[in-house]
């Protein structure tokens, strides 16, 4: 399908509520192969995603917010309508924003309507951007006649479902003929993510995920990431979609290799996919030399579980970096400098450790070796432990749920892209 977004911007203005809807939208469509048009005011300069889709120009029409159209309004509709009618010639769907809303677009609400009396194929969805009924203010004999009429071959499209109902009211129409649409939110450039982790978002569908868990780590073998294996496994099998992603920079010859392997044939023998369970030197090789401590941040940022099984840690920066960015943190028990460190607020299981738990002493060969009588139920309780808290905690599961149900695939996908096949 060719589609067009007919807005009346005469410039890119990057605080702009709609402008940055039209760019999601414009982000939303290049994601998904489709290449939009977008027809925008004379003198329209493009900037970002503007400059990766073709630009069509209109004239200056618009009018004062009372609607009083100017005496030689019929001349401006007239040669609106034939420039607009041929930057549409090849177009199936128009979008347009506000157009057959507000009192100023007028002119353009009457050419395009003339437009689709002619052009019978064009279907069109109007965004709309107010919950409050139009402001039709023209008293131009025939105008209002026109304007107060269904738009032909259209659909209305609004961000919430609650209001569709009036919305369908004001606009005559049946509540059929109005589309729910959410507004998307661009997560990873919200976020300010690298072109990197961007790219590493989209290969491993990250976002979709309902516990995503992120150990940047050396794969040193006391730092214990079999224990995150073992926890993510059990919460896949209490049926939740999971992602583990493990920076392991700084490990790439001798035991770490080994051990990498030893990781992925643990986290293959569980029923993980290398989707679930995510090596960052396997999706870039530099990535094992480093990771970049931006990129650390973009990940967290996204992440809801942490989980440190570390035998020793003098202090943890990791953990202090992903309780800051509101991820639910879990520590090890049998190593108490972690709660001297970050109190009562973590969740502490016991995972061993080199210090000896009962006297406090850390010294040559002293160690607290935990063993568990049933290993797959403590695992298995770990992981409800968690999830009580993930799924319960309400600031958690809004936050949750809007980086899965509303960033830029989710809505496309499950709400803008069915409404083009109407």
């Amino acid at each position: 399908m060719n589609i067009a977004i007919f807005t009346t911007f005469t410039n890119p203005e990057p605080s702009y509520s709609l402008n940055i809807v039209v760019m999601d939208q414009i982000k939303m469509l290049l994601r998904h192969n489709y290449k939009p048009v977008v027809i925008a005011i004379d003198g329209f300069k493009p900037t970002g995603v503007y400059e990766e889709v073709e630009i069509k120009t209109i004239p200056n029409v618009t009018i004062g917010n009372d609607g009083v159209l100017p005496d030689n309004y019929q001349d401006k509709v007239n040669s609106t309508e034939e420039i607009l009618k041929g930057h549409l010639m090849d177009i199936d769907i128009c979008i347009t924003h506000d157009i057959i809303y507000q009192s100023a677009h007028l002119i353009y609400n009457v050419a395009s309507r003339n437009i689709s009396k002619d052009m019978t194929k064009l279907k069109w969805l109007h965004w709309i951007h107010s919950v409050t009924k139009p402001r039709i203010m023209c008293n131009v004999d025939g105008i209002n006649n026109v304007i107060n009429q269904p738009f032909p071959n259209s659909h209305i499209c609004y961000p919430n479902a609650f209001d569709i109902s009036r919305v369908a009211s004001d606009y005559k129409l049946p509540e059929s003929k109005v589309k729910h649409i959410p507004h998307p939110i661009d997560i990873p450039e919200y976020f300010g993510f690298s072109d990197l982790s961007k790219r590493f978002v989209d290969k491993y569908n990250i976002l979709q995920a309902d516990v995503i868990m992120v150990y940047p780590l050396r794969l040193d073998r006391g730092k214990q990431p079999e224990v995150n294996i073992k926890i993510i496994s059990a919460i896949k099998n209490i049926g939740k979609s999971v992602r583990l992603i493990f920076m392991d920079f700084h490990s790439t010859g001798g035991d770490k290799v080994v051990f990498r392997k030893e990781l992925r044939d643990l986290a293959t023998s569980k029923g993980l996919s290398d989707y679930e369970v995510i090596f960052m030197s396997e999706f870039d090789p530099a990535l094992r030399l480093e990771s970049p401590r931006g990129m650390v941040k973009d990940m967290m940022s996204i992440s809801n579980v942490f989980v440190l099984p570390s035998k020793s840690e003098t202090y943890s920066l990791i953990t202090q970096e992903a309780a800051v960015l509101g991820n639910f943190i879990v520590l090890n028990y049998d190593f108490p400098p972690m709660q001297s460190i970050f109190g009562y607020e973590p969740k502490y299981f016991k995972f061993s450790s080199i210090m000896d738990i009962m006297s406090g002493e850390v010294y040559e060969g002293s160690f607290t070796e935990t063993k568990y009588h049933d290993e797959n139920k403590y695992f298995d309780n770990i992981a409800r432990s968690i999830l009580s808290e993930v799924l319960t905690n309400r600031i958690v599961l809004l936050r949750d749920r809007l980086r899965k149900t509303r960033n830029l695939d989710y809505v496309f996908i499950n709400y803008m892209e069915p409404v083009f096949n109407l």
